[in-house]
């Protein structure tokens, strides 16, 4: 009887493990695009494991990459690419006051990812005052809990689509690593 409650147990810990952090109320751009002055948290290729993040404000757009970075590109081009390459991406609006001088410095101290290192999350988490956060799952729920995420604004997203997938930091540095030997 122990042996079965404690199998059932495990199962559910697996199950949690492998669960998506579920995103609800999800606003198709097609019906409204996010205000591009606000301060934007973009989740690039949400559908994949993992996926790639990147920030807005003032309509500039910052992304720390394996080749380098967008660095102050018009939110504009980002809304242009999404439609030209239709990218599964997620658009939070978020409620922080990040200023964009904290950004500018910020992202002027990294030049790229570097697997084991450095990740796109780094910049971000320490913008936005997340230093535990290890992955990108990590970081929505500490915003949320900090009742920081407002809207959720998506480009190219299916029916199907319900949260992004949960995965491990091995899953965010063996991609670096694949990316940064390419």
């Amino acid at each position: 009887m122990i042996s079965g409650c404690q199998d059932r147990l495990n199962m559910f810990s697996m199950e949690l493990l492998m669960s998506d952090y579920i995103i609800k109320n999800i606003i198709d751009v097609k019906d409204e695009l996010p205000n591009s002055s606000s301060v934007l948290l973009w989740v690039w290729h949400a559908d994949k494991i993992p996926p790639h993040i990147g920030l807005s404000l003032e309509n500039q757009y910052f992304s720390l990459k394996a080749n380098g970075k967008d660095f102050q590109l018009p939110v504009d081009n980002v809304f242009d690419l999404l439609a030209k390459k239709k990218i599964t991406t997620l658009c939070f609006v978020l409620n922080n006051d990040i200023d964009l001088n904290s950004v500018l410095t910020e992202f002027k101290s990294y030049d790229q990812t570097i697997p084991f290192k450095v990740t796109c999350l780094n910049p971000i988490k320490n913008l936005l005052k997340c230093s535990e956060a290890n992955k990108l799952i990590d970081l929505l729920e500490e915003l949320e809990r900090n009742n920081e995420v407002g809207s959720v604004f998506g480009f190219n997203v299916s029916d199907a689509f319900s949260g992004i997938k949960n995965y491990s930091t091995d899953d965010i540095h063996s991609r670096l690593t694949k990316l940064y030997n390419d």
